[in-house]
């Protein structure tokens, strides 16, 4: 390893600590209200790993679920009331509506309008607030959805007709369906016969003209036809449905295909968006199936809508629905996959961190006592806290390229011992490869072949007729052992700096505790008078340089262990394998 690579490695890796040591501490005294006594970071997550989006979003209502592997019902008010969040900035308020929150079986569901989400991303979060025994409910349904969201139905009302969770209030008139059905999110409607339908009025609100989204959780009973939307007033009808199990949409004289069957008994994200001149797509699970040109305006029939039937019944929909959403405009296909991803159970879209506590709680107090500490650490003590660090650092490096390097030497490897085992003569590996340049298997091997074509070049043997005696097998089988000496050389190179990381590590934390300690006895001594808060300061900076010799210790241990693991199984292949090519080129290549 390059010394002078290392120290800048270690220049970078120390700033960057300081610096997220310096962020972290800022972070963690920031606190919207010192009322509330709890804190989580929800982030989300639109990497690859995640909900996978490449598109930014604004101002999109996420859903955010809470159970008790997540949250901890128990330091929240017992109906949810004192549940705030608050933007990335930890400033500003954002607008949020609860769904559902029970306590007693520890589930809560929450809406919240995120500012941004940004595509291919990691770095977005908002934050949740609880734990304030004197909060009233700041939930605002209206104020979660932006204008043109028309119709947002949960489904959460235990009888009635189901209710609009927008400011435009387009309550169901109707219905006949079932609510209080287990689903995706929270509870559902069940449609389990002709006319169990949900009629809409009609309202300014729900006027399309621009181009709509609608979006639904579907469960359907069977493989069947019926209508999921459905606002026809047999002159002119726009119609979201499915046909045999597969999902179509028509609007006015367009209709798309149908889409592959959704699978009965299984919950599906079906949305469909329209957009006047240009087309109609329906989106299964955040993904587009079908579409279609849409030359036209977007019909406006003179009829109620109606969602699960035919507004004058024959064609119903079996089965659950969820989270229906109708919206006066054409939503991005991020927005949609970022709805499949948050709303559905896998999560992908969001995360919820542990709980952080604030003045009220245990991390302000910790925070406080280490800043005590911090002031209370004498000039020799940060030395030593600096050399700690500094071992760390260092040994940090090591363990990382290290393992980067035993990791690429595994695979290279085992690739070489594919081709190596598959040869009839073990000398018709081509030594060129540059493909097996990480393999130290494979170096070995070329040390070894080197060595025989060394000696056939001496005694003008050809390659097909090498017949080697006993002395060149003898002097070959010593290439490959200095070969493998070599090999275990480089990879124990710099193992020493965990090995005094470990061993010197806490020795260093010892002599600085016991050097301030006896600095604090010495002024101690100096000033005639001793008493506790006297000394506990220098005692608490002294321990400080043991606990950091700890730090450098302990995970260098671990590092150690990892390291020697991988190695002492790579040494054991590296014997392995020069006994076997010894054998083969012996059995091959050797006299008599």
């Amino acid at each position: 390893m390059d010394w002078g690579v290392g120290r800048r490695f270690t220049s970078m890796l120390g700033g960057a600590l300081l610096l997220s040591l310096t962020l972290g501490a800022l972070d963690a005294g920031a606190w919207w209200d010192e009322k509330w006594q709890y804190r989580k970071k929800v982030s989300f997550d639109t990497t690859a790993k995640g909900a996978n989006i490449t598109g930014n979003l604004a101002q999109v209502p996420v859903l955010v679920r809470l159970h008790s592997g997540n949250f901890t019902f128990e330091n929240a008010k017992e109906d949810g009331s004192d549940i705030r969040f608050v933007g990335s900035d930890d400033k500003t308020p954002l607008k949020f509506h609860l769904e559902k929150f029970d306590r007693g079986q520890g589930i809560a569901l929450f809406w919240v309008k995120a500012p941004q989400i940004s595509g291919a991303s990691a770095q977005d979060h908002v934050w949740l607030y609880y734990g304030n025994s004197a909060a009233v409910a700041a939930s605002d349904p209206g104020g979660t959805y932006d204008t043109p969201q028309a119709l947002v139905l949960h489904f959460s009302e235990k009888d009635g007709p189901p209710r609009d969770a927008t400011a435009y209030a387009n309550h169901g008139a109707e219905f006949g369906g079932k609510l209080g059905t287990p689903s995706i999110i929270g509870s559902g409607a069940t449609f389990a016969a002709a006319g169990q339908r949900l009629v809409i009025k009609r309202s300014p609100s729900l006027t399309l003209s621009k181009g709509f989204t609608f979006s639904a959780w579907v469960k359907p009973a069977s493989a069947g036809s019926g209508r999921i939307l459905s606002w026809d007033d047999g002159a002119q009808s726009l119609v979201v449905g499915l046909e045999g199990g597969a999902a179509y949409a028509r609007v006015g004289t367009a209709v798309t295909g149908k889409s592959s069957p959704l699978t009965p008994g299984a919950w599906t994200h079906l949305a469909v968006t329209a957009e006047p001149g240009k087309k109609v797509v329906v989106y299964l699970n955040g993904a587009e199936a079908v579409s279609a040109s849409l030359g036209g305006d977007i019909p406006s029939p003179a009829a109620e809508l109606s969602v699960g039937d035919a507004l004058a019944g024959g064609s119903p929909f079996t089965g659950d629905m969820d989270e229906v959403q109708l919206a006066a405009t054409v939503r991005p296909a991020s927005w949609i996959a970022a709805a499949f991803a948050g709303q559905g159970q896998d999560g992908k879209l969001t995360a919820v961190a542990e709980e952080e506590a604030g003045q009220g709680g245990g991390g302000g107090e910790t925070m406080r006592m280490l800043k005590i500490i911090a002031a209370s650490v004498t000039f020799d003590g940060w030395l030593v806290i600096i050399l700690c660090t500094s071992m760390l650092i260092m040994a940090t490096f090591v363990f990382i390229s290290k393992y980067r390097i035993l990791r690429r030497m595994k695979k290279a490897n085992a690739a070489f011992l594919e081709d190596f085992n598959d040869l009839h003569d073990p000398l018709d590996l081509d030594v060129e490869r540059d493909d097996l340049d990480d393999s130290s298997l494979f170096r070995i091997y070329r040390a070894g072949y080197n060595q025989i074509f060394a000696w056939a070049e001496k005694h003008a043997a050809g390659k097909e007729d090498v017949a080697l005696p006993p002395s060149a097998v003898n002097i070959f089988r010593a290439a490959m052992e200095r070969a493998s000496s070599e090999e275990t050389k480089k990879l124990s190179a710099w193992m020493i700096v965990l090995t005094l990381s470990i061993s010197g590590g806490p020795f260093w934390g010892l002599l600085g505790t016991v050097w301030g300690v006896m600095n604090t006895f010495a002024g101690l001594a100096a000033a005639g008078e001793a008493n506790l808060a006297a000394i506990a300061p220098g005692v608490a900076s002294a321990l400080a340089c043991t606990l950091f010799g700890l730090f450098v210790a302990i995970p260098s241990l671990f590092a150690y262990s990892i390291l020697g693991v991988q190695m002492k199984n790579l040494n054991a292949e590296t014997r392995h394998f020069v006994e076997e090519f010894h054998l083969r080129v012996e059995g091959f290549h050797g006299e008599g």
